[in-house]
């Protein structure tokens, strides 16, 4: 494999990568899709069985509820009494020993869904639960008295609407005693289907979002509150016992469609699929924690195999540094690249020759003439040296003073002040007092050079003496300001400099007027769409400083207001204790 060129190297580090990626990614996505459908169908549909068998089993309790009451003596002998007699305290004690009975059981069977009781006969009725009872919709009452007549003595089911969400259990009463079997009284118990499935499927529910539909097969007995009727109609259309994907307004639902034990009824469940999302996140966790794993595993396999390629660049980089520091000394390499004929090889073989007859020419004559440039060198740097400048602009301003010309001393002051800013400072940061000093220094120089042409200001807010400001960054735009401003106008030229802070935010703003700044000019700039005219620190290289030092929230800004050119400068307030 060494003779193999670099390029089919990397391609076969790229294949067995993506074939790596492409595996792990099939058997996480396995993973995930059955998961996923089988905690679907175990959750829907094991919970709505559940919940129909619960469902069916309260429905049996209010049926033998029916039958309970049917055979209570204290019933049978109320009814009686009043079928038999027309006697008013006969009546009376009926009514007593009625209400007792019916009100007894109600208490033991209201976590069945029952609402009331209704028991008529031949002279009056008795409610476990009168109020409840005056706002049943009164066709719906007489619908359960004519289907009670019509079962003669059997259990017959009157159901509701969607708004009534009730079902109705209605009987004949016979008389027992001598076999007579004739009609003494109708017994009504409503079921509240709404309050009954709420109680079921509050320990029960698994998706807490979930709906559910009762129906006859052809229109809704109860439906949750926040079904819409739309979706209502669709979930009607399922055949029993089967599942569908219900969409309604850009929102889907599963539905699964299931029977009522021992009832010819239809009970649907629908769950969002933003609930199934959130349940299956544990197994997109455990997904991506398999894919974390093949990445890794892909990750080292491609490390072992580039480091296996890259090992013999880094020999060669070391030979190129060490031939570079050590006076062109060439190291002999842990491994002999004579032999090799691919690219690495060949690298290793042509620079080992360059080096040769480099240190040829090096000893021949090179090592002379570049020890006589770097005697040049050093002797125009000590003539440039700073303290050089210093010492002389220092001798001008001594001699400016002592011949009583103010004017000259107080430029060599000035320009000595910003050279030993511009030259000596290394800092990152300077204070704004340091760069305030020297502004006022190039404001000085400028104001003898234009007279009473410039009018300069500066104002700052209390405690902004000692905050941290990138250096050169407000002299430049002085200077942008007095040049274009002195550039287009005759008059005065007004430069105006505040600094201002509000909470942790400082804004430095310099105006001039007498020029515009033109429409997105740092955009221009930055794209190249327009060069800079190449005197002093470009407006550019102050916004790119400022961001690289705070981030891409701060930075400088320009704007023309009415006659004037604003540039802003947006920092953080800091200080040396920050």
């Amino acid at each position: 494999m060494k003779n193999i060129t670099l390029k089919w190297k990397i391609f076969f580090i790229v294949v067995i990568n993506v074939i790596a990626l492409l595996a792990f990614s099939l058997i996480g996505f396995g993973i995930l899709s059955g998961t996923y459908n089988e905690l679907l169908f175990r959750s829907v549909s094991g919970n709505l069985s559940f919940s129909a068998y619960t469902l069916s089993t309260d429905l049996k309790d209010v049926e033998r509820l029916s039958s309970i009451l049917l055979a209570t003596p204290e019933v049978q002998a109320s009814l009686t009494a009043i079928h038999e007699s027309d006697d008013a305290v006969v009546w009376s004690n009926a009514n007593r020993n009625i209400n007792i009975a019916l009100s007894s059981y109600y208490e033991s069977f209201r976590q069945s869904g029952v609402t009331y009781i209704l028991l008529f006969n031949d002279g009056f009725s008795n409610a476990t639960n009168w109020p409840a009872y005056r706002r049943t919709d009164e066709e719906l009452l007489q619908t359960a008295l004519k289907n009670a007549e019509a079962a003669d003595g059997g259990i017959s089911w009157t159901l509701g609407d969607r708004d009534e969400s009730a079902v109705i259990l209605g009987r004949n009463i016979r008389k027992i005693e001598g076999m007579d079997f004739s009609t003494i009284g109708r017994l009504l118990i409503y079921v509240d289907v709404e309050r009954l499935i709420a109680r079921i499927n509050q320990s029960f529910q698994t998706f807490e979002t979930a709906g559910y539909i009762l129906s006859d097969g052809s229109s809704p007995i109860y439906a949750s509150a926040d079904l819409p009727s739309e979706l209502v109609d669709q979930a009607l259309s399922i055949s029993p016992d089967t599942y569908q994907t219900l969409t309604l307004n850009g929102h889907s639902w599963f539905a699964v469609n299931s029977r009522i034990p021992y009832y010819d009824w239809n009970y649907i469940s629908l769950v969002p699929f933003d609930s199934i999302i959130h349940t299956v996140s544990r197994s997109a966790k455990l997904i991506l924690g398999i894919m974390a794993i093949g990445i890794l595993a892909a990750l080292g396999l491609t490390h072992w195999l580039i480091y296996s390629i890259i090992r013999h660049f880094n020999v060669l980089i070391f030979k190129m540094d060490s031939f570079s520091k050590n006076e062109l000394e060439l190291i002999s390499s842990p491994y002999d690249y004579s032999t090799r004929s691919d690219e690495i090889g060949r690298l290793h073989q042509r620079f080992d020759r360059m080096a040769s007859r480099i240190r040829t020419l090096v000893d021949t004559n090179y090592r002379s003439e570049l020890l006589r440039k770097e005697a040049q060198i050093k002797a125009l740097e000590s003539q440039i040296n700073p303290h050089f400048l210093y010492n002389t602009l220092e001798s001008i301003n001594w001699r400016a003073k002592a011949s009583g010309n103010q004017e000259i001393s107080l430029m060599a002051e000035s320009l000595g002040t910003v050279l030993r800013s511009t030259l000596s400072n290394r800092e990152s940061l300077v204070t704004l007092d340091y760069e305030l000093e020297l502004v006022h220094a190039y404001v000085t120089i400028q104001k003898i050079r234009f007279e009473d042409r410039l009018a300069f200001t500066c104002q700052t807010d209390p405690g902004m003496e000692t905050i941290l400001i990138p250096p050169l960054s407000i002299q430049p735009l002085i200077e942008n300001a007095i040049r274009y401003g002195m550039e287009e106008m005759t008059d005065t030229c007004h430069v105006d400099l505040t600094v201002t802070r509000a909470d942790n935010r400082v804004q430095i703003q310099v105006k001039n007027n007498g020029s515009a700044f033109e429409t997105d000019l740092l955009e221009k700039l930055a794209n190249h769409e327009k060069e800079p005219n190449g005197f002093g620190i470009g407006l550019l290289n102050i916004h790119q400083r400022i961001r690289l030092l705070y981030g891409n929230d701060w930075g400088l800004s320009l704007s023309n207001e009415e006659d004037w050119a604003i540039a802003r400068i947006h920092i953080p307030f800091q200080t040396k204790e920050d």
